[in-house]
């Protein structure tokens, strides 16, 4: 349900009403936001843009969207959103490491409430500080991803409103004393997510990536859509929301023996849920080694193979997201195949 995008992301005090209603609300939008994006901005924009319409429209043509939707401003997808910020809450996530070991997906029970744990995952449920309290640190990882949760005026005053919609910000500084060299192969590969805002992008590029050691290689664009392949938003030429995310990636290596590719574009339909980032395994894989040994830092979901460390690893392993197909999965005795312990605070 939470998938379940029609149309455009509108709050509901952006809808028009009438058609003077969004005469108005055009002419409002025109004077708040006359200025333009810097020209290398815009630049960027149109090239996505256009590279973006033609695989829909490719897309389209081969009948790979569905256009037969009903728009209603998403609502099911809202109140699945609404349902599902409910029914996760937790205070009392920290602290909590574990793992599956087995070849298959089981379902066990922290703190009250039950969870998918997928094949051959490891978890830590801390603080970011901690990391090299908790976790071994040689180099060992081929791929390590972070999704940071940057600091955002929008979370900030919905933390204030609601609490369980909202998580834990961090400052540009704080990231570079995570020890992404002490984690990472030699030949390995760090991919950041990131806003449109430029000054996170600058601190990446500027600060955070020659902090760590890495060098630049490339970026990468999420682009968010409708079931129907229509953006969730328009390209915009002015400082604002954009309907797309950007993948910052680099690698350890200083010489251009990495050879990852400029521009790359992903598309699909974003959860309704914030900051629900789509999964990288099968689009990274071509530029790891077999069997890679792959980590993401500021996780909210766990991935087979992978180890997953954040303050918000379960989020999107509630059970109430998942459709069981085989029902002696949902058998106590599948908690037996799954490691796990409670470890006290420092």
């Amino acid at each position: 349900m939470i998938f379940e995008i029609n149309s455009q992301y509108l709050r509901q005090n952006q809808i028009p009403q009438t058609v003077q209603d969004d005469a108005v609300s055009h002419s409002k939008k025109k004077r708040k936001r006359s200025q333009l994006l810097p020209e290398r901005d815009l630049e960027e924009v149109d090239h996505v843009k256009q590279i973006f319409n033609a695989i829909i429209s490719t897309a389209k043509t081969r009948g790979l969207l569905n256009e037969n939707i009903s728009l209603d401003n998403n609502e099911a997808a809202r109140l699945a959103s609404q349902k599902f910020y409910q029914d996760t809450y937790c205070l009392e996530d920290e602290n909590l490491y574990g793992s599956n070991d087995t070849i298959d997906a089981v379902i066990s029970e922290a703190h009250n409430k039950k969870y998918v744990f997928p094949q051959k995952c490891t978890f830590y449920c801390y603080d970011v500080r901690d990391i090299e309290k908790k976790m071994e640190l040689n180099n060992q990882y081929d791929f390590i991803l972070l999704d940071p949760p940057w600091w955002n005026k929008s979370i900030r005053r919905k933390k204030i409103k609601y609490a369980e919609a909202s998580y834990k910000m961090m400052y540009n500084e704080e990231l570079i004393k995570i020890p992404i060299r002490k984690l990472l192969h030699s030949n390995g590969i760090v991919a950041i997510w990131c806003t449109n805002s430029s000054n996170h992008l600058n601190s990446i590029f500027n600060e955070i990536f020659p902090s760590w050691g890495i060098t630049y290689r490339a970026k990468w664009y999420w682009i968010k859509v409708t079931q129907a392949g229509d953006t969730i938003c328009n390209f915009n030429s002015a400082p604002g929301k954009q309907p797309f995310e950007s993948l910052i990636l680099g690698s350890a290596l200083k010489e251009d023996k990495v050879n990852i590719p400029d521009g790359k574009l992903m598309i699909s339909v974003p959860s309704a849920v914030h900051s629900h980032k789509p999964p990288l395994t099968e689009i990274i894989k071509e530029y790891l080694p077999n069997e890679p040994k792959c980590l993401e830092i500021f996780a909210r979901y766990l991935l087979p193979g992978w180890t997953s460390w954040g303050l918000e690893i379960l989020k999107f392993q509630h059970l109430s997201l998942y459709e069981i197909l085989d029902e002696s999965k949902r058998t106590e005795s599948d908690a037996d195949n799954k490691r796990s312990e409670n470890e006290s605070k420092n």
